[in-house]
Protein backbone atom coordinates (compact mmCIF):
# COMPACT_ATOMS: atom_id res chain seq x y z
CA UNK A 1 0.00 0.00 0.00
CA UNK A 2 2.79 2.06 0.65
CA UNK A 3 3.61 2.34 -2.83
CA UNK A 4 0.30 4.00 -3.65
CA UNK A 5 2.05 7.08 -2.51
CA UNK A 6 4.47 7.23 -4.59
CA UNK A 7 5.11 10.28 -7.27
CA UNK A 8 5.62 7.66 -10.01
CA UNK A 9 2.37 6.96 -11.91
CA UNK A 10 3.91 3.62 -13.08
CA UNK A 11 5.22 2.61 -9.63
CA UNK A 12 1.48 3.44 -8.36
CA UNK A 13 -0.01 1.57 -11.06
CA UNK A 14 1.91 -1.44 -10.75
CA UNK A 15 1.48 -1.72 -6.92
CA UNK A 16 -3.03 -1.11 -7.93
CA UNK A 17 -2.47 -4.21 -10.41
CA UNK A 18 -1.10 -6.16 -7.43
CA UNK A 19 -3.58 -5.10 -5.06
CA UNK A 20 -5.91 -5.79 -7.62
CA UNK A 21 -4.98 -9.42 -8.01
CA UNK A 22 -4.81 -10.13 -4.80
CA UNK A 23 -8.09 -8.80 -3.36
CA UNK A 24 -9.81 -10.54 -6.41
CA UNK A 25 -8.02 -13.82 -5.81
CA UNK A 26 -7.95 -13.75 -1.72
CA UNK A 27 -10.82 -12.72 0.82
CA UNK A 28 -9.11 -10.01 2.95
CA UNK A 29 -12.07 -8.81 5.07
CA UNK A 30 -11.13 -10.25 8.27
CA UNK A 31 -6.79 -9.87 7.49
CA UNK A 32 -6.64 -6.19 6.63
CA UNK A 33 -10.03 -5.05 8.40
CA UNK A 34 -7.31 -2.52 10.59
CA UNK A 35 -6.11 -1.37 7.42
CA UNK A 36 -9.01 -0.89 5.24
CA UNK A 37 -9.96 3.05 5.51
CA UNK A 38 -6.50 4.33 4.83
CA UNK A 39 -6.66 1.37 2.11
CA UNK A 40 -9.96 3.05 1.00
CA UNK A 41 -8.54 6.51 0.85
CA UNK A 42 -5.47 5.95 -1.29
CA UNK A 43 -7.48 3.74 -3.64
CA UNK A 44 -9.71 7.10 -3.94
CA UNK A 45 -6.72 9.10 -4.66
CA UNK A 46 -6.32 6.79 -8.21
CA UNK A 47 -9.50 6.49 -9.21
CA UNK A 48 -9.80 10.21 -9.67
CA UNK A 49 -6.43 10.47 -11.26
CA UNK A 50 -6.59 13.14 -14.14
CA UNK A 51 -2.94 12.15 -15.45
CA UNK A 52 -3.13 8.51 -16.18
CA UNK A 53 -6.25 6.23 -17.21
CA UNK A 54 -4.69 3.45 -16.16
CA UNK A 55 -4.22 4.71 -13.30
CA UNK A 56 -7.90 5.22 -13.06
CA UNK A 57 -8.80 2.20 -14.26
CA UNK A 58 -7.39 -0.09 -11.99
CA UNK A 59 -8.47 2.26 -8.70
CA UNK A 60 -11.97 1.57 -9.91
CA UNK A 61 -11.44 -1.86 -10.12
CA UNK A 62 -10.00 -1.80 -6.12
CA UNK A 63 -12.50 0.01 -5.13
CA UNK A 64 -15.13 -2.57 -6.28
CA UNK A 65 -13.12 -5.38 -4.79
CA UNK A 66 -12.94 -3.76 -1.69
CA UNK A 67 -16.51 -2.93 -0.95
CA UNK A 68 -16.52 -6.72 -1.80
CA UNK A 69 -13.84 -7.43 0.83
CA UNK A 70 -14.74 -4.97 3.45
CA UNK A 71 -17.94 -3.29 2.51
CA UNK A 72 -20.83 -4.72 4.17
CA UNK A 73 -22.19 -2.36 7.20
CA UNK A 74 -20.01 0.47 5.54
CA UNK A 75 -22.69 2.54 4.32
CA UNK A 76 -20.92 5.86 5.63
CA UNK A 77 -18.13 4.77 3.41
CA UNK A 78 -20.24 4.19 0.52
CA UNK A 79 -21.81 7.69 0.51
CA UNK A 80 -18.36 8.85 0.39
CA UNK A 81 -17.58 7.26 -2.84
CA UNK A 82 -20.94 7.35 -4.64
CA UNK A 83 -20.47 11.25 -5.42
CA UNK A 84 -17.20 10.37 -6.92
CA UNK A 85 -18.19 7.43 -9.47
CA UNK A 86 -20.95 10.03 -9.88
CA UNK A 87 -19.32 12.49 -11.30
CA UNK A 88 -16.02 9.96 -13.39
CA UNK A 89 -19.50 7.98 -14.82
CA UNK A 90 -20.97 11.89 -15.97
CA UNK A 91 -18.01 13.45 -17.27
CA UNK A 92 -15.05 11.72 -17.51
CA UNK A 93 -13.37 11.77 -20.59
CA UNK A 94 -12.54 8.38 -21.09
CA UNK A 95 -15.43 5.64 -22.13
CA UNK A 96 -13.50 2.58 -20.78
CA UNK A 97 -13.22 4.64 -17.55
CA UNK A 98 -16.81 5.79 -16.94
CA UNK A 99 -18.05 1.91 -17.55
CA UNK A 100 -16.03 1.14 -15.41
CA UNK A 101 -17.10 3.63 -12.84
CA UNK A 102 -20.59 2.48 -13.87
CA UNK A 103 -20.20 -0.80 -12.90
CA UNK A 104 -18.31 -0.05 -9.81
CA UNK A 105 -20.94 2.23 -8.66
CA UNK A 106 -23.69 -0.66 -9.04
CA UNK A 107 -21.33 -3.18 -6.78
CA UNK A 108 -20.81 -0.68 -4.16
CA UNK A 109 -24.74 0.31 -3.90
CA UNK A 110 -25.74 -3.63 -3.89
CA UNK A 111 -23.21 -3.90 -0.89
CA UNK A 112 -23.26 -0.95 0.86
CA UNK A 113 -25.89 1.32 0.85
CA UNK A 114 -28.52 1.57 3.61
CA UNK A 115 -31.62 0.36 1.94
CA UNK A 116 -33.43 0.13 -1.51
CA UNK A 117 -34.58 3.42 -1.96
CA UNK A 118 -30.59 4.61 -2.73
CA UNK A 119 -30.38 1.49 -5.44
CA UNK A 120 -33.64 2.99 -6.46
CA UNK A 121 -31.67 6.69 -6.49
CA UNK A 122 -28.73 5.53 -8.52
CA UNK A 123 -31.10 3.34 -10.78
CA UNK A 124 -33.02 6.97 -11.85
CA UNK A 125 -29.15 8.66 -12.16
CA UNK A 126 -28.65 5.94 -14.51
CA UNK A 127 -31.80 6.29 -16.74
CA UNK A 128 -31.30 9.88 -17.00
CA UNK A 129 -28.11 9.84 -18.51
CA UNK A 130 -28.21 6.67 -20.15
CA UNK A 131 -31.64 5.54 -21.07
CA UNK A 132 -32.77 8.99 -23.14
CA UNK A 133 -32.92 8.51 -26.79
CA UNK A 134 -30.24 11.35 -27.55
CA UNK A 135 -28.38 8.62 -25.13
CA UNK A 136 -28.29 6.26 -28.19
CA UNK A 137 -25.21 7.65 -29.80
CA UNK A 138 -22.76 6.54 -26.44
CA UNK A 139 -20.57 3.64 -26.89
CA UNK A 140 -21.40 0.47 -26.61
CA UNK A 141 -19.24 -0.53 -23.83
CA UNK A 142 -21.47 2.00 -21.60
CA UNK A 143 -24.81 1.18 -22.60
CA UNK A 144 -24.30 -2.29 -21.93
CA UNK A 145 -22.71 -1.55 -18.40
CA UNK A 146 -26.25 0.86 -17.86
CA UNK A 147 -28.62 -1.83 -18.49
CA UNK A 148 -25.99 -4.83 -16.46
CA UNK A 149 -26.07 -1.87 -14.29
CA UNK A 150 -29.85 -1.08 -13.95
CA UNK A 151 -30.57 -4.53 -13.60
CA UNK A 152 -28.18 -5.51 -10.75
CA UNK A 153 -29.58 -2.48 -8.75
CA UNK A 154 -33.51 -4.06 -9.86
CA UNK A 155 -32.58 -6.97 -8.18
CA UNK A 156 -32.73 -4.85 -4.76
CA UNK A 157 -35.70 -2.56 -5.67
CA UNK A 158 -37.61 -5.77 -6.36
CA UNK A 159 -36.38 -7.33 -2.86
CA UNK A 160 -37.39 -4.55 -1.06
CA UNK A 161 -40.24 -2.62 -3.01
CA UNK A 162 -41.98 -4.44 -5.74
CA UNK A 163 -44.35 -1.86 -6.76
CA UNK A 164 -41.74 0.85 -6.97
CA UNK A 165 -39.73 -1.64 -8.82
CA UNK A 166 -42.57 -1.94 -11.39
CA UNK A 167 -43.16 1.83 -11.76
CA UNK A 168 -39.74 2.15 -12.02
CA UNK A 169 -39.20 -0.14 -14.78
CA UNK A 170 -42.36 0.77 -16.63
CA UNK A 171 -40.46 3.99 -16.89
CA UNK A 172 -37.79 2.64 -18.33
CA UNK A 173 -39.64 0.19 -20.69
CA UNK A 174 -39.12 1.92 -23.88
CA UNK A 175 -35.56 2.60 -23.59
CA UNK A 176 -35.18 -1.24 -22.55
CA UNK A 177 -36.74 -1.47 -26.36
CA UNK A 178 -34.64 0.71 -27.85
CA UNK A 179 -31.76 -1.31 -26.50
CA UNK A 180 -33.52 -4.45 -28.39
CA UNK A 181 -32.56 -2.51 -31.79
CA UNK A 182 -28.80 -1.73 -30.70
CA UNK A 183 -26.28 -2.93 -33.08
CA UNK A 184 -24.41 -4.69 -30.42
CA UNK A 185 -24.95 -7.84 -29.43
CA UNK A 186 -23.84 -7.41 -25.84
CA UNK A 187 -26.08 -4.41 -25.67
CA UNK A 188 -29.43 -6.18 -26.72
CA UNK A 189 -28.67 -9.30 -24.29
CA UNK A 190 -28.14 -7.32 -21.40
CA UNK A 191 -31.87 -5.28 -22.30
CA UNK A 192 -33.19 -8.82 -22.84
CA UNK A 193 -32.56 -9.95 -19.37
CA UNK A 194 -33.69 -7.41 -17.40
CA UNK A 195 -37.24 -7.84 -19.32
CA UNK A 196 -36.55 -11.49 -18.15
CA UNK A 197 -35.54 -10.79 -14.36
CA UNK A 198 -38.96 -7.77 -14.27
CA UNK A 199 -40.99 -10.55 -15.99
CA UNK A 200 -39.93 -13.53 -12.94
CA UNK A 201 -40.61 -10.64 -10.17
CA UNK A 202 -44.01 -10.44 -10.97
CA UNK A 203 -45.15 -14.16 -10.58
CA UNK A 204 -46.76 -15.29 -13.61
CA UNK A 205 -48.04 -11.32 -14.85
CA UNK A 206 -47.20 -10.70 -18.36
CA UNK A 207 -45.58 -7.35 -18.53
CA UNK A 208 -46.73 -4.28 -20.49
CA UNK A 209 -46.71 -4.96 -24.29
CA UNK A 210 -45.46 -8.45 -23.55
CA UNK A 211 -46.68 -9.27 -27.26
CA UNK A 212 -44.93 -6.54 -29.00
CA UNK A 213 -41.66 -7.50 -27.10
CA UNK A 214 -41.94 -11.36 -27.57
CA UNK A 215 -42.38 -10.26 -30.96
CA UNK A 216 -39.25 -8.52 -31.13
CA UNK A 217 -36.99 -11.17 -29.51
CA UNK A 218 -38.50 -13.96 -32.17
CA UNK A 219 -37.51 -11.29 -34.71
CA UNK A 220 -33.62 -11.03 -33.15
CA UNK A 221 -33.64 -14.70 -32.90
CA UNK A 222 -34.10 -15.21 -36.14
CA UNK A 223 -31.59 -12.47 -37.82
CA UNK A 224 -28.90 -13.86 -40.06
CA UNK A 225 -25.11 -14.62 -38.74
CA UNK A 226 -24.01 -12.24 -42.21
CA UNK A 227 -24.93 -9.45 -39.81
CA UNK A 228 -23.37 -9.61 -36.53
CA UNK A 229 -20.93 -12.84 -37.26
CA UNK A 230 -21.52 -16.46 -36.51
CA UNK A 231 -20.16 -16.24 -32.80
CA UNK A 232 -22.29 -13.03 -32.35
CA UNK A 233 -25.39 -14.63 -33.78
CA UNK A 234 -24.70 -18.04 -31.73
CA UNK A 235 -24.67 -15.89 -28.64
CA UNK A 236 -27.56 -13.79 -29.46
CA UNK A 237 -29.69 -16.60 -30.21
CA UNK A 238 -28.95 -18.58 -26.74
CA UNK A 239 -29.57 -15.10 -25.02
CA UNK A 240 -32.96 -14.50 -26.81
CA UNK A 241 -34.15 -18.89 -26.41
CA UNK A 242 -33.31 -18.42 -22.74
CA UNK A 243 -35.68 -15.23 -22.69
CA UNK A 244 -38.49 -16.34 -24.07
CA UNK A 245 -38.59 -19.41 -22.78
CA UNK A 246 -38.48 -17.25 -19.65
CA UNK A 247 -41.45 -15.38 -20.80
CA UNK A 248 -43.86 -18.18 -22.64
CA UNK A 249 -43.38 -20.98 -20.06
CA UNK A 250 -42.37 -19.19 -16.72
CA UNK A 251 -38.41 -21.22 -16.76
CA UNK A 252 -35.37 -19.54 -16.08
CA UNK A 253 -32.08 -21.04 -17.65
CA UNK A 254 -29.60 -23.07 -15.30
CA UNK A 255 -26.28 -21.64 -15.09
CA UNK A 256 -23.51 -23.64 -13.04
CA UNK A 257 -20.79 -22.85 -10.71
CA UNK A 258 -18.55 -25.57 -10.04
CA UNK A 259 -16.58 -26.17 -7.24
CA UNK A 260 -14.34 -28.97 -6.72
CA UNK A 261 -16.15 -30.90 -8.78
CA UNK A 262 -19.27 -30.14 -6.92
CA UNK A 263 -21.82 -27.13 -8.64
CA UNK A 264 -24.38 -25.38 -7.36
CA UNK A 265 -27.75 -24.33 -9.76
CA UNK A 266 -28.40 -20.83 -10.33
CA UNK A 267 -32.13 -21.04 -11.66
CA UNK A 268 -33.46 -17.46 -11.18
CA UNK A 269 -32.91 -14.58 -13.38
CA UNK A 270 -32.14 -12.54 -9.49
CA UNK A 271 -29.70 -14.94 -9.01
CA UNK A 272 -28.01 -15.28 -12.15
CA UNK A 273 -28.09 -11.22 -12.71
CA UNK A 274 -26.17 -10.98 -9.45
CA UNK A 275 -23.82 -13.81 -9.96
CA UNK A 276 -22.80 -11.70 -13.58
CA UNK A 277 -22.18 -8.74 -11.44
CA UNK A 278 -19.62 -10.20 -8.70
CA UNK A 279 -18.28 -12.48 -11.34
CA UNK A 280 -17.15 -9.15 -13.36
CA UNK A 281 -15.54 -7.84 -10.01
CA UNK A 282 -13.86 -10.68 -8.63
CA UNK A 283 -12.68 -12.72 -12.57
CA UNK A 284 -11.09 -15.81 -11.06
CA UNK A 285 -11.29 -15.61 -8.09
CA UNK A 286 -14.91 -15.48 -7.59
CA UNK A 287 -14.79 -19.27 -6.45
CA UNK A 288 -12.21 -18.20 -3.25
CA UNK A 289 -14.63 -15.12 -2.39
CA UNK A 290 -18.01 -18.11 -2.36
CA UNK A 291 -16.12 -20.26 0.05
CA UNK A 292 -14.61 -17.75 2.29
CA UNK A 293 -16.37 -14.43 1.59
CA UNK A 294 -19.82 -14.22 4.20
CA UNK A 295 -20.80 -11.61 1.96
CA UNK A 296 -21.52 -13.91 -1.26
CA UNK A 297 -22.88 -16.59 1.09
CA UNK A 298 -25.58 -14.12 2.12
CA UNK A 299 -26.19 -12.70 -1.05
CA UNK A 300 -26.96 -16.25 -2.85
CA UNK A 301 -27.93 -18.14 0.72
CA UNK A 302 -25.40 -20.84 0.00
CA UNK A 303 -22.41 -22.09 2.52
CA UNK A 304 -19.46 -23.87 2.72
CA UNK A 305 -18.50 -26.33 5.75
CA UNK A 306 -15.05 -26.76 5.41
CA UNK A 307 -14.78 -28.11 9.10
CA UNK A 308 -12.06 -30.84 9.45
CA UNK A 309 -10.63 -29.49 6.33
CA UNK A 310 -7.74 -28.83 5.41
CA UNK A 311 -7.07 -25.27 2.99
CA UNK A 312 -5.68 -27.54 -0.12
CA UNK A 313 -8.80 -30.23 0.49
CA UNK A 314 -12.00 -29.96 -1.69
CA UNK A 315 -15.14 -27.76 -0.16
CA UNK A 316 -18.23 -29.45 0.33
CA UNK A 317 -20.93 -27.53 -0.77
CA UNK A 318 -23.66 -27.12 1.91
CA UNK A 319 -26.92 -25.76 0.38
CA UNK A 320 -29.57 -23.67 2.45
CA UNK A 321 -32.58 -25.66 3.61
CA UNK A 322 -34.79 -22.73 2.42
CA UNK A 323 -32.33 -22.38 -0.70
CA UNK A 324 -33.86 -23.10 -4.10
CA UNK A 325 -30.50 -24.57 -5.20
CA UNK A 326 -29.88 -28.09 -6.02
CA UNK A 327 -26.25 -30.03 -6.39
CA UNK A 328 -25.80 -30.80 -10.06
CA UNK A 329 -23.33 -33.15 -11.16
CA UNK A 330 -21.13 -31.29 -13.84
CA UNK A 331 -17.44 -31.46 -15.60
CA UNK A 332 -14.66 -30.09 -13.57
CA UNK A 333 -13.26 -26.66 -15.18
CA UNK A 334 -9.97 -27.02 -13.05
CA UNK A 335 -7.16 -24.48 -12.56
CA UNK A 336 -5.21 -23.96 -9.41
CA UNK A 337 -4.59 -20.67 -7.60
CA UNK A 338 -1.81 -20.07 -5.23
CA UNK A 339 -3.59 -18.63 -2.78
CA UNK A 340 -4.91 -21.00 -0.16
CA UNK A 341 -4.52 -23.58 -2.46
CA UNK A 342 -8.20 -22.94 -3.82
CA UNK A 343 -9.32 -24.75 -6.50
CA UNK A 344 -11.32 -22.28 -9.20
CA UNK A 345 -14.43 -22.72 -10.98
CA UNK A 346 -15.82 -21.80 -14.21
CA UNK A 347 -18.97 -21.10 -15.66
CA UNK A 348 -21.05 -23.07 -17.61
CA UNK A 349 -24.54 -22.67 -19.21
CA UNK A 350 -26.94 -25.67 -19.53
Amino acid sequence: MDSLGEKRAVTREKALSTIVRIMSLRYLGDELAGSRISLLEALKRSARSTKSEKESMLGLLALGQWFVNFGMDEGDEYAGVESMLRTLVSDHKSPSVRAVALNILGIANFVAAVDFNDAADVMRFVSERFFAPSAASAPASLLRQALETYGLLLTVLIDGNMQLAEHTFNRVFAAHMRALAADAVDVRVAAAQNFALMHEALGGDELDRQEELVATLRAIKQESAKRHGKRDTHAQRSAMRDVLRSLEDGDAPQMRLVLGGRSVAFDRWQRIVRLHSFRTCLGGGLPTHFVENPLLQDVFDVHFDRAGESQADVARVVVSPKSELAKLRTKDMRKKRSAHNAQQAAFDFE
